[in-house]
């Protein structure tokens, strides 16, 4: 059983290691990728959806404007906001030409809030490219100039860039970490560029795409109701013909993604559920996989054979590497990894409670709209 247990846990760390070696594949940051001032650049659309957001989004809004990219338009969309979000995306588009508000009043049935009103922006977008944001996302001034050289120089059609967190305090650094680690195991970047394998990606505070192929996918008219838009739009433009890529954002654009573990934790109480497309006989084997390959570990390398200690061994040298090669902020400590065992305990009780908050509200509540667990299984893609 020791032995049994021990490779079980060291195999979803150990496998993606070596197809990712074997694909010659490393994590690249979009900072440290060359540039060639020389390279003309094309027309880039940014459009953000905003709901609520008056205490973050005249500040992200700026830094949008700050950019020092040379052919720059942002589709504004307040989506029926009830605070000062629109009249605050109004002032900013009076100041500054290159910005346009625009205010959805209603949604439509068959639409999630956001997927609309991205949908809403990219209709009224003329880029080249089209860059798909969040409203609290803040910028430096290369960060989008830089994003559309990689994509041109490199032939890319969607490119996507991990933030770097603003966080406060350790414990918020091993959960996003562990988070992080997860999604990659589970998107698998090094495959996305293969066009015979279904990896795909998507990150919602940095989804750059060819407007051209875009359309092609179907947009997000596409993706209506599927909460996990952002990579799902990566698997639309996947599924036709893109070629994607994901960078680290380290020192180019920064987001605080929730406040303190117990924010985390509401956080991603709406959507987790979601990623196992609703399906509990899926989101039980996600427990036992995490519980397996996260915690086991600290049990077996105290007891058993001393092979099977090795193992697990192995597998707390491999969180350590993944917690550093894959860090999303510079204030990650080289010993974050080792408290990933937290950090998947952390994760099985956040699968539970939204598969839990999700069946007692009877579909998923964002940003105070209902949505039906039966339309949303129904229109997943």
């Amino acid at each position: 059983m020791f032995w049994v247990l021990a490779a079980a846990a060291l195999a979803p760390w150990l496998m993606p290691r070596v197809e990712a070696w074997w694909c010659r594949w490393s994590f690249r940051r979009l900072e440290e990728e060359p540039y060639d001032p020389a390279v003309p650049l094309p027309r880039v659309s940014v459009v953000v959806a905003a709901l609520n957001e008056e205490e973050t989004v005249e500040a992200a809004m700026r830094s949008m404007l700050a950019m020092d990219y040379p052919d720059l338009e942002i589709v504004a969309v307040d989506d029926r906001s009830t605070d000062g979000t629109g009249a605050i995306l109004d002032r900013l588009a009076a100041e500054d030409g290159r910005l346009r508000a625009v205010h959805v009043r209603e949604l439509p049935a068959g639409w999630l809030g956001k997927n609309h009103a991205l949908h809403v922006g990219s209709q009224q977008a003329g880029g080249t490219y089209l860059l798909f944001t969040d409203a609290d996302v803040h910028f430096e001034r290369d960060a989008l100039r830089r994003a559309v050289h990689y994509a041109e120089t490199r032939g890319r059609d969607h490119v996507a860039v991990f933030p770097e967190l603003d966080g406060d305090g350790f414990w918020e650094a091993v959960v996003v970490g562990f988070f992080g680690v997860i999604f990659l195991l589970y998107t698998r970047p090094w495959k996305t560029l293969n066009s015979r394998s279904k990896a795909h990606i998507g990150v919602g505070a940095f989804n750059l795409v060819r407007t051209e192929v875009y359309r092609r996918a179907g947009g997000h008219a596409a993706l209506p109701m599927d909460v996990a838009d952002d990579l799902k739009l990566g698997k639309r433009m996947k599924q036709a013909g893109a070629r994607s890529e994901a960078l680290g954002g380290i020192g180019l654009m920064r987001v605080r993604w929730a406040v303190g573990v117990r924010g985390l934790i509401h956080g991603l109480t709406k959507n987790m559920f979601a990623g196992f497309h609703y399906n509990p006989l899926l989101a039980a084997a996600a427990v036992v996989g995490l519980l397996i390959m996260g915690v086991w570990p600290v049990v077996g390398l105290w007891f058993g054979p001393l092979g099977a200690r090795g193992l697990c061994a192995a597998v707390f040298a491999l969180m350590l590497w993944f917690s550093w090669t894959g860090r999303l902020s510079r204030r990650t400590s080289r010993l974050t990894g080792l408290c990933y065992p937290i950090g998947a305990m952390i994760m099985v009780y956040i699968i539970l409670r939204s598969m839990a908050v999700t069946y007692r509200q009877g579909g998923v509540i964002w940003r105070g709209t209902h949505y039906p667990i039966e339309e949303l299984r129904k229109r997943i893609v």
